[in-house]
């Protein structure tokens, strides 16, 4: 059964876009805009009247599928990796109230990653309905930023989800997110916050987000973005291209956030219920990009067939010593689709998974192999070899880790 804010909303919608073609045809008068203007601003009050009453009447419908998560314990500082830089201590997780989204009427709730970078050593989730219910973590997938946990409830209010395919650049998205107020505000202990923006763009992070500009915070990662029906269109998560814990966290607030589509959380779904982490996986090389230094690069570099990316050097132990990759080595496909630069086999390899096994076409010298890798963990990646193979950059500046620009060493 629709919720009972659905039918409001079916008429506010209708209104709204009367409103907004009256606005529409105010603008299509030309030279009679400013007459329009001063004598009947009635058309611009009333879009955003409805436009108003539109968002109350989708947040009715989302707000019994939001949750409020709590936290003590898995939120701790988080340092970069030494084969990174300088140990620096960076943004601190916040512990307190995060949101969640209901995923199955047996107590389900997908969330962000964010608030359990680590294992909290207590989770309570407070239901719209006022109830506070011990939780736990089933697992987290690092890759999408997403969390799967768990509460012994029947009979939740699942969320409705938007179709990927009806989602359009441009339309209206509201983010939605549940933290403390002070305050009790109708049945349950804590408010619904939300911010209006728009889809700014689709498919992005390698095809697992919607983009918006709606504004973002920790309070409401793991909550929904939603459309004007009360839709979900996908899960805000902090995200970004560096591979940390703390990935995206630093465009908070920004007009920057993404939100994971329901396909690629079905996608995983399974191996979380399990409780199977799903983890980033690597090769354990350091690459460079493939700038020009010799005769035979020169006469690569007339071959498309023949661009890739160079391995700087290997770490020990990795699955690329256990390939037995080498220094100097190029590679100029993954999975049989050629690799033309370094920032393209970045994005390609960001999405696989530790334990996934991808194939990668080198070239070294004069002869062209097949290699199968199993990715790993980044903790189970050992030390680089030293001294640097010959292939290290000529300039002698050190490696630079994932977040490199193009031009400068890069670890995967």
């Amino acid at each position: 059964m629709a919720p009972a804010g659905a039918a409001i909303h079916l008429r506010s919608n209708k209104c709204l876009r009367r409103g907004l073609c009256a606005v529409f045809a105010v603008f299509a008068s030309g030279g009679a805009l400013f007459d329009a203007q001063h004598a009947d601003a009635q058309p611009v009050s009333v879009a955003s009247a409805d436009l108003s009453s539109a968002v109350r009447s989708a947040v009715a419908v989302i707000e019994p599928s939001i949750v409020v998560i709590e936290t003590i314990g898995g939120a701790q500082p988080i340092r970069q990796d030494t084969r990174r830089g300088p140990m620096e201590e960076s943004f601190r997780l916040a512990e307190g109230p995060t949101t969640g989204v209901i995923a199955s009427p047996d107590g389900y709730i997908v969330s962000s990653s964010f608030n359990f970078a680590r294992d909290p050593s207590v989770i309570t989730v407070v239901l719209h309905d006022g109830r506070r219910l011990v939780a736990r973590l089933v697992a987290r997938d690092h890759i999408r930023r997403l969390a799967l946990i768990k509460v012994d409830a029947r009979n939740l209010r699942e969320a409705a989800w938007a179709s990927r395919g009806d989602l359009r650049v441009g339309q209206y998205a509201i983010a939605c997110g549940k933290g403390m107020t002070g305050e009790t505000h109708g049945p349950g202990t804590r408010h619904t916050f939300t911010s209006l923006g728009i889809i700014s763009a689709l498919n992005r992070r390698n095809g697992n987000a919607v983009q918006t500009d709606a504004k973002i915070s920790p309070t409401n990662y793991g909550g929904p973005l939603i459309d004007l029906d009360g839709r979900v269109i996908g899960i805000l998560v902090p995200m970004a291209g560096d591979g940390s814990p703390l990935a995206g966290a630093q465009w908070y607030d920004g007009g920057i956030g993404f939100a994971i589509y329901k396909d690629r959380i079905d996608a995983v779904r399974e191996r979380l219920a399990a409780g199977q982490n799903i983890e980033p996986g690597k090769i354990g090389v350091q690459l460079e990009s493939d700038d020009v230094d010799d005769a035979l690069d020169f006469l690569d570099k007339l071959l498309p067939q023949s661009r890739g990316v160079k391995i700087a050097r290997i770490a020990i132990p990795s699955p690329a010593q256990r390939a037995e990759l080498k220094g100097g080595d190029k590679i100029i496909a993954l999975d049989g689709k050629p690799t033309a630069d370094l920032a393209e086999l970045q994005r390609r390899l960001s999405d696989r998974a530790a334990g996934e096994t991808v194939v990668l076409t080198i070239k070294r010298r004069f002869q062209r192999i097949e290699v199968a890798v199993e990715l790993a963990r980044f903790e189970d990646i050992g030390e680089w070899e030293t001294p640097p193979s010959p292939a290290t950059p000529k300039s002698g500046k050190s490696p630079e880790g994932d977040d490199a620009p193009a031009t400068q060493p890069s670890a995967d």
